[in-house]
């Protein structure tokens, strides 16, 4: 399971799911409205140690992981 949380403008959204593309296509049927506004994306995977994180910070860099992701062009 891997979880995902999208930061936006004003808030956050989390996801979590088996794996990113299926965390994505949920935030897309949820929240596609909002997918403009992602300014980063924090993915944990399930684990022991929470101090274990992978985070993409910045709008433009978010903007093309999240794109990425939802094409399939980026698995976990």
């Amino acid at each position: 399971m891997i979880t995902m949380t999208f930061t936006l403008k004003n808030r956050e959204k989390t996801l979590t799911n088996i794996n990113i593309e299926e965390c994505v296509k949920s935030f897309v049927d949820e929240f596609e409205e909002a997918e403009n506004e992602i300014q980063s994306i924090k993915m944990v995977e399930e684990s022991d140690d929470a101090s274990e994180y992978f985070i993409i910070s910045g709008k433009k860099n978010a903007k093309k992981w999240y794109d990425a992701i939802k094409k399939g062009v980026v698995k976990i």
